[in-house]
This record gives C-alpha cells, structure tokens and sequence, in this order.
C-alpha cells in the first residue's frame, strides 16, 4: 500500500498519526486473489520453449524507511528477502505447444478462478470481460464458484437478469455455492432491481446468519457493518413507500429496525460515516432534529474529504512518476527497463 499524508508524501517513516488516504492499496485480504501484468520482449534467437520463473518475495522494511534510520552509515538494503511462493512457467515458441505449468500443484479450475478474482477486484471498472472469461472456464470445470463469481461480474456491469441467472446456477450446483453468498448476491440484485421486501429478507438472512454450516464453522455475518448499513439503508427506502397516515405503523416498523441496525454498525465502527448518515436522515423523517443534528455532525466529522483525497493523490502523483503508473486501475509493468534498480551515489562519492 502506498499511504499517504494531507499534503501527498508517502507515509514512509512509521508516522502513522499522519496517515490520509492512499494513492493505492494492493493488499490482497484472506479469500481474495490479485492479477499482476508483465510485459516482456522474447529474444529474436528464442527457439522451442520460453522458460519464465517468477517469484513472490517480502522484505520488511524498504531502502528509504532504511536510510532514514541508518544515517550516513547506510550502505544499502541488506534485510533478508523471504520467498512466500515461486512458479516456473514454460512457453512453446514458433510451433504449436501447450504451455507447462511446472511448480505448484494447483487445481486448473481454482488458477482460473483466482485470475478471474485478481481481475474483478481492479479498480473502477477494471477487466471485467476478461474475468467472465476465466469464471466460465470455472463454470466448465463444474465448481459452484464459477456461477457465483459471474454473478458478481454481472453485478458490477449492470446485466441483472443475467446475474440473477448465474446466481440460480450457483444455488443449484452439486455441491452449491454458500448459501449465504449466494442470498447476499441475491439481496444485490433485488435491491438494484427495486425488489425492496425480497432484498430486505435477504440481507436479514445474511445479518443473522441464518445458515447451520455458516454457524458451525462459526461464521457471525452481524459483524459485517458493510452489510448492516446495506440492510438498513434498504430499510428505510422501503419505509418511504408508505405513505399517508393509514401506513404510519408500517412506516415507523420499517425505520425503527434501520435504527436498530445502523446502530449495530456503530457499535462496531463508531466513526461509520454511511450509518451516521443514514440515523441523520431518518431522524429528520421523524422530525427528532436534535437526533438528526446530532448525527449529521458526525457524519461531517468522518466522512472523506474528497477534495483534499484528491489534492494529495494528485501531488503524489505529479511528484512520483513510478507511484503515478502503479496508482492507474490496470498496470502493465514493464520488465525490461533500465535504471529503476540503481541507489543513489552516497554524499560525497564519485560518479
């Protein structure tokens, strides 16, 4: 991850207090997966097969953090590197082949779904035809994730019958995708679709993890404030359908269960900028304005100030022209160019 301050440097000193935003964040959490893009030139003299080894390597501190600490004594980053994962890959050249796969012992269906993930998780849009791709290749090796996976796909497109569709594959895989998901997924689309009391019942399902496998594996979905702020949100445009004074008790059931569950959020995350936002409008509606006041200034309080996030991205990306590249939704990082390894000449050194 590349943090950092209100006025764009890169938090690089352990000053964790100063920490703002991030230019880009390619931590990849427990389940997920990420697609890293190379470009090379094969040799005109390569023949036969093309053998490409690639590497996963963790060092723990970076050369600046290094020389800020090491002082004129600093002689370059001797940290040891550990080797977290290793490939070797080899490519026909110039005839007709079927590329090796020579190191880890991975499942075809689960490369793809892992490159189909790596490639739905790019920012703004992202390759998302490219993962559809890779999820079908799932589906045809028979995995309940591959219907899954394409649902999401579908989610983020907008193709909403199409996700729908997946989503019932999914559930009637054998074995099925979890359930759970696949009513999350489901609770997306009725949402998007305008199907309020359906998507209610399946956010409701999910929250209190209504799911014996979910709760044997000791699964608790309430911690989730991201899908309590779904839930609650959607509470309340239901509760804005009912309409006049004859639906006054089913309007008040719906905004008193938002109430219950943005508050579940703040438990969790009391600096929850959506909740807060959420409890301010729906203290308004009820004409409680000291409430509705009280939770519109934590809103302000929290809630990202998108124009200073985008002075600093933007500083950091006019003043770092490597940072700039790695920041963009796609990266293609190029392995044949020259210089980008070299330290700077200590004080006083020669050329």
């Amino acid at each position: 991850a590349y943090v950092l301050d209100k006025t764009g440097q890169r938090i690089d000193r352990r000053n964790a207090e100063d920490i703002f935003t991030s230019l880009y964040n390619n931590q990849i959490p427990p389940g997920a997966a990420d697609a890293v893009h190379y470009r090379f030139k094969v040799p005109e003299s390569a023949s036969s097969t093309l053998t490409i080894r690639a590497s996963l390597r963790y060092r723990k501190f970076d050369t600046n953090y290094m020389r800020l600490f090491q002082g004129e004594d600093f002689d370059g980053n001797d940290l040891p590197i550990m080797t977290i994962a290793q490939d070797t890959l080899s490519l026909p050249i110039g005839s007709a082949g079927v590329a090796q796969v020579e190191a880890l012992a991975v499942p075809q269906w689960q490369r793809w779904n892992d490159y189909g993930i790596g490639l739905l998780r790019k920012r703004d849009r992202g390759q998302l035809r490219q993962a559809e791709e890779a999820f079908k290749q799932v589906v045809a090796a028979g995995r309940p994730d591959g219907p899954l996976n394409l649902a999401r796909v579908y989610l983020r497109e907008g193709r909403l019958d199409e996700a729908a569709e997946a989503l019932k594959d999914a559930a009637s895989f054998e074995p099925a995708a979890p359930p759970w998901s696949v009513a999350y997924f489901t609770g997306l689309v009725n949402l998007q679709n305008g199907f309020l009391d359906e998507a209610i019942e399946n956010f409701r399902s999910v929250a209190e993890t209504r799911f014996n496998d979910a709760r044997a594996r000791g699964f608790d979905f309430s911690k989730d404030y991201r899908l309590l702020n779904e839930l609650a949100q959607t509470l309340f445009e239901r509760a804005k359908l009912e309409r006049g004074d004859g639906r006054r008790a089913q309007r008040d059931a719906y905004l008193d269960e938002a109430v219950v569950w943005f508050g579940r959020a703040l438990e969790i995350d009391p600096e929850n900028a959506e909740a807060h936002y959420g409890l301010a409008q729906i203290f308004s509606a009820r004409g409680e304005q000291q409430q509705a006041a009280y939770h519109r200034s934590l809103h302000a309080r929290y809630k990202i100030d998108d124009n200073a996030r985008d002075r600093a991205v933007a500083a950091a990306r006019r003043s770092n022209p490597a940072a700039d590249h790695a920041a963009n939704a796609v990266v293609i990082y190029d392995l044949q160019r020259f210089g980008n390894f070299e330290l700077p000449p200590k004080p006083g050194a020669g050329p």
